[in-house]
């Protein structure tokens, strides 16, 4: 059985059942397409140490790395030597044929064995860097995704979950080398430049000086381009950000989107943000600073890379020109030898190359630099609501209090969706909340998982207020079934087994228990999903689609039910569980409903008659207000709002049997 479950559409720092799918049920929450990451406040910038920080685990093998990195590096400066030293036994005239060859015979094997013990360090220093680095990114990445997971829901109300997975994938591939590979680049092009440099001094002073002319322009066009690229990756990785956030979110609706036959539509919303090549519009236009599509800006980089690249590469070929007739005026007038000409022309051009391998390092770390910003802006960022702290609980009784309870969300304070609202629930009573839609019943569910804080008033449970729990410790008390319930891309088994580890998080030796088998089969019959489980070829251990996909919405719902049992909570929360369901489906999970309220404190949110009028209160809700409470007999005789809700009901059945 899998020890770990990728969800599919689970609200993070929550192990139990939910679906995104009914968070705002109350409310509208206004997002734009493709609206970027909405952040606190403006990303800071990443410091070069902070990017280096992420490796300090892998500082002690890096260092073996560093080691070989300067034996190769050290091997490598000695073959320009070598070269110039065959060109002058070659054109040595006052030593005999015989001893130019013997000399030269040495002069090969000794640089065959250089060659060799390079390329044995250079295998081990390649994979101890790379695999350093994929080290730290398997790190960041889990670091980066414990702290999304542990944003309050809020957090998830404004940013979308593709660009999230964009920063989680594409971002974080890109600190990847930065902060191993490229530091082993850097280190190695350095060693290279100041080993060259030297050596051509010691060659010819004339010449290094005529060459190091050019150094301090070299230099000055890489900072300028490094500051563009990375104010560029910024928006660069913002715009494919966008982008996937529309692919994950058309995917995800696939059968809306083929409903509605929309898929151009799909298209054209994603083109619009990646950037369409073949648009003259697009291919023309796109150095305009208006335009923001993933290809426009990666045009702009590609400007800006050709041009930097042009220069520093112009300026290469005409000081190595300049540098090839000064050497060939020194040589004809006998201060040095062509074997030395050679020599220097050899650490000329591999300065030349190790400023154009760093020329690319320093593009990709001010692009990793870009990059970091938002993934560190989420690293850092501290949860309003945090997953873990306050009072500890193990078994609540639930008795439950709102206390002028008045709520707004906080992408939208503009809005009131609970108002002073007051209601006591019983231990062990079941109470129903019903009313239009949008008139924030579902939202006291929310509440009460405290997915949110109250913007004023109070909840308690047992007397407790709820802002002085633990939060995780206190959501093990619940069990939530929502109208369409998450399930994993795994067996039922794990899905019915989702929480028991949450439930044990204290006790580390129990942490990767599994449920005995025996409960989740006693839990599945309580939920009269036994049956329907049995007829699998593989029962238990049948594999669960993505979303549940292969089960009917009955399933589905029965499977959630015996997820929630498995907790024991003592608190039951039903947001609309039967509502989705035909009528056949709905008796028999309503059948099940009815076994496991059995001893529990359950609050329902319905509009379906049969669900609610056995409740032992039933609360009528119209404009975010508590209008009536009481028994189905005592408010159909004094509530016209209750009344109205129940006409509608039964013309609805009498309509359907007609």
């Amino acid at each position: 059985m899998a020890n770990s479950l990728g969800p599919t559409n689970a609200t993070p720092g929550y192990s139990k059942v939910h679906t995104t799918a009914n968070d705002h049920k109350d409310i509208d929450i206004e997002a734009g397409v493709g609206a970027p990451l909405v952040y606190d406040e403006k990303p800071k910038n990443v410091t070069t140490s902070r990017l280096l920080t992420l490796a300090k685990p892998e500082w002690g093998v890096m260092s073996v790395g560093f080691f070989f990195l300067v034996i190769t590096q050290v091997a490598t400066m000695a073959i320009p030597w070598y070269f110039g030293r065959l060109i002058d036994i070659i054109s040595d005239g006052e030593k005999t044929v015989e001893e130019n060859r013997e000399e030269m015979r040495q002069i090969v094997i000794q640089l065959l064995l250089i060659m060799v013990t390079a390329s044995f360090f250079l295998f081990f220093r390649g994979f101890i860097f790379n695999g350093a680095g994929e080290r730290v990114v398997a790190r960041l990445r889990i670091r980066l995704f414990k702290a999304i997971l542990q944003q309050e829901i809020a957090f998830f109300d404004k940013n979308k979950t593709g660009e999230l997975l964009s920063r989680l994938s594409s971002d974080t591939s890109k600190l990847q080398d930065a902060a191993t590979a490229s530091v082993s680049m850097f280190f190695r092009t350095c060693i290279s430049v100041v080993i060259s440099i030297i050596l051509m001094f010691v060659t010819s002073a004339k010449l290094t000086g005529v060459m190091l002319v050019v150094v301090p322009l070299l230099i000055l066009f890489a900072v300028t381009y490094g500051r563009f690229v990375k104010r560029i990756s910024k928006r660069y990785t913002d715009a494919l950000a966008k982008a996937a956030d529309v692919a994950n979110e058309s995917i995800s609706n696939i059968r809306t989107t083929r409903a509605f036959a929309a898929e151009d539509v799909e298209v054209g919303r994603y083109a619009k943000l990646i950037g369409d090549p073949d648009d003259k519009t697009d291919n023309y236009w796109c150095w305009m600073p208006s335009r923001e599509s993933s290809y426009s800006l990666g045009i702009k980089k590609a400007m800006g890379h050709g041009g930097f690249i042009g220069v520093v590469g112009g300026l290469g070929q005409v000081t190595l020109v300049g540098l090839l007739w000064y050497g060939g005026e020194l040589v004809l007038s006998d201060e040095m030898t062509a074997g030395r000409l050679i020599t220097f022309m050899m650490y000329a051009l591999q300065t030349g190359a190790s400023l154009a391998v760093f020329a690319g390092l320093f593009s990709s770390f001010m692009d990793a630099m870009g990059a970091s910003s938002r993934t560190f802006e989420i690293i850092d960022r501290e949860p309003e609501l945090k997953l873990r702290g306050g009072k500890p609980v193990d078994q609540l009784q639930g008795e439950i209090k709102f206390d002028n309870v008045s709520f707004h969300y906080p992408s939208r304070k503009d809005i009131t969706v609970l108002d002073e609202f007051q209601l006591d629930i019983a231990k062990n009573s079941t109470v129903a909340l019903v009313g239009q839609s949008g008139g924030g019943k579902s939202t006291v569910i929310s509440l009460l998982e405290r997915f949110y804080d109250v913007s004023s008033g109070t909840i308690s449970i047992d007397g407790m207020d709820l802002r002085d729990l633990d939060p995780s410790l206190m959501r093990l008390n619940f069990g939530l079934v929502s109208q369409e319930p998450v399930l994993f891309g795994v067996s039922i088994l794990d899905n019915i087994s989702y929480g028991w580890a949450a439930k044990h998080h204290n006790d580390p030796e129990r942490l990767t228990e599994t449920p005995p088998r025996e409960r989740i089969i006693e839990v599945a019959k309580m939920a009269n999903a036994h049956s329907f489980i049995e007829t699998f070829p593989e029962g238990y251990d049948t594999l669960v689609g993505e979303r549940g996909i292969k089960l009917s919405g009955g399933q589905k719902q029965r499977i959630a039910i015996a997820r929630a049992l498995l907790v024991n909570p003592s608190i039951l929360l039903l947001d609309e569980a039967t509502s989705a369901l035909d009528a056949q489906s709905e008796e028999v999970v309503q059948e099940a409903i009815d076994r496991v309220m059995e001893g529990r404190t359950v609050v329902i949110v319905a509009h379906r008659l049969s669900t609610i009028q056995a409740a032992d209160v039933i609360v009528m809700m119209k404009d975010h207000r508590i209008v009536d409470k009481g028994s189905h007999t005592e408010l159909m005789k004094r509530c016209s709002e209750y009344q109205e809700l129940v006409s509608k009901q039964l013309s609805k059945q009498a309509a359907a049997f007609t």
